[in-house]
């Protein structure tokens, strides 16, 4: 489902020549890293200048600062945030141009200080550091708070975290098969306990700290979609198997939103967005039999799906209206 936990290390196979897999980018050490940022890693822009029914857990206050001429942004997360999948990659964490950070840094007023969102990445570290290995949560926070990109005048935070966590990858794998494997409900209630016992503390103390680090931002969460259409994939993926891993993505969203610090932060679920887009769909925005964006996101999910879910629950205008709100 999401990047592979560590570059060069090959997923579990999905069929016979389906090889679940987002690719083995290497993080090459970089000659100009950020003050205080991980060795080796150069954190991208660190130092540059009506409620849904699902998803908003917030009234829409706004920053409440009224005629601000720019809304400072800071993005944070793991490949769906840093938009993998989405077109070419533009750096050693997977970023793309089509990531919501930069699909949100277009529109009107918002100012994007700082992207650290890196494909792979967990909520808690994991060994190797980088470079060998993706640059976690703590990590990016670390890099943030010592670049000095993010403070009380940051307005906007946003975050995707917890796929590779749960390990979403091999649960796939166990649920995969012409006929629902034994393997697949184990795999799921694994990743399901994972999430509510380890993840969702992990997940609570980073948001605690962001807020911390920014006592004024709106702190956004931004969760995952069903990635199958509810009829399956013929030959691959049956629909009891599909039904079963979609409502454990369920599971996992309803754990990272009760996260949430307080009533100025806003969780984001992106399921309604992507209803009848799933694989095995006949309009699917999730990339399927690539080995390099195996299970992300495509353009059109990342603009059709992540950006319009955030400016329908997100008041990115605070004081101004909200012309962008709504899927485009």
């Amino acid at each position: 489902m999401f990047q592979l936990r560590k570059w060069g290390r090959a997923a579990a196979l999905l069929s016979a020549g389906c090889l679940l897999t987002a690719g083995s980018l290497a993080v090459p050490a970089a000659d100009t890293a950020a003050a205080g940022s991980p060795p080796g890693w150069t954190a991208a822009g660190a130092g540059a200048g009506a409620d849904r029914d699902r998803g908003h857990h917030g009234p829409h206050k706004g920053w409440d600062k009224g005629g601000k001429r720019t809304v400072d942004y800071v993005a944070l997360g793991d490949s769906y945030a840093a938009g993998f999948g989405g077109g070419a990659v533009l750096d050693a964490c997977g970023r793309t141009a089509e990531g919501y950070p930069a699909l949100l840094d277009a529109l009107p007023r918002i100012e994007l200080d700082a992207d650290v969102t890196c494909a792979g990445a967990t909520a808690a570290s994991t060994p190797p550091a980088p470079p060998p290995g993706p640059v976690d949560l703590p990590e990016q926070i670390f890099a943030l708070q010592a670049a000095g990109t993010i403070d009380r005048n940051t307005d906007l935070v946003t975050l995707t975290i917890g796929g590779n966590d749960v390990r979403f990858t091999e649960v796939v794998a166990a649920c995969a098969g012409e006929a629902l494997p034994a393997t697949c409900a184990p795999a799921l209630a694994a990743a399901q306990a994972y999430a509510a016992t380890t993840l969702a503390p992990q997940v609570r103390q980073s948001l605690q700290q962001l807020r911390a680090l920014a006592p004024r931002a709106e702190l956004v969460l931004v969760g995952y979609p069903h990635l199958f259409d509810g009829a399956g994939v013929p030959g691959l993926l049956t629909a009891e198997a599909a039904g079963l891993f979609n409502a454990g993505t369920d599971s996992l969203n309803a754990v990272l939103a009760a996260q949430l610090p307080d009533r100025q932060s806003t969780y984001v679920d992106v399921v309604d967005e992507f209803a009848g887009h799933g694989v095995g769909s006949a309009d699917s925005w999730i990339i399927f039999g690539q080995d390099q964006a195996n299970l992300h996101p495509n353009a059109t999910g990342y603009r059709e799906g992540y950006l319009a879910a955030i400016t329908a629950d997100v008041d990115l205008h605070p004081g101004g209206g909200h012309p962008c709100r709504g899927r485009r």
